[in-house]
């Protein structure tokens, strides 16, 4: 158990963090997309972005509700360990969490990931891809953990089957 109220305060204060950062970004979104005098440069994945096009402007939003989905799945998350700490394991709403958390994870990179291939291959005339490892900003590491997370949904949801049939036989 003091596993999981270390994992439950770790989220919290990561789920803080990032939504002083979130706040921010949410009243600075709009000065970046609409001001035309506005060059404050962007790093995505280590690559600057300069806000001097639309496709940039459009990048950057683009990455923004990616890193919003990201965000949300923490938030999801942080329900998870909630559940977890009640005693509530075997439940359909913990496997539909880890199922939704997995999704959003996936979706959230491929978006990330093809926003700024778009960018790379239109502004910069630059095809290429990159496979990262030993680093958890890695296309290959999100997709990983999103697929984790619904082969844990899938695993509970059969021990879900296996403990109602016990259930029945006693």
């Amino acid at each position: 158990m003091r596993k999981l109220n270390i994992l439950k305060t770790v989220l919290d204060l990561f789920w803080f963090f990032t939504l002083i950062g979130v706040i921010g970004f949410i009243i600075f979104i709009p000065f970046y997309l609409f001001s035309s005098d506005l060059d404050i440069p962007i790093k995505i994945k280590g690559q600057e972005i300069m806000s001097n096009s639309v496709l940039s402007k459009i990048t950057v939003f683009v990455y923004f509700i990616s890193g919003l989905m990201f965000f949300y799945s923490i938030y999801l998350l942080r329900k998870v360990v909630g559940l977890f700490q009640k005693r509530e394991i075997f439940n359909d709403e913990v496997i539909r969490l880890f199922n939704l958390i997995g999704k959003l994870i996936i979706t959230s990179s491929i978006i990330s990931t093809v926003s700024l291939y778009i960018y790379n291959a239109v502004e910069r005339n630059h095809i290429g891809l990159s496979i990262d490892f030993g680093n958890y900003d890695s296309f290959l590491v999100s997709i990983s953990l999103g697929l984790l997370f619904m082969v844990i949904s899938e695993i509970f949801k059969i021990a879900k089957n296996l403990k109602e049939e016990s259930e029945l036989t006693i």
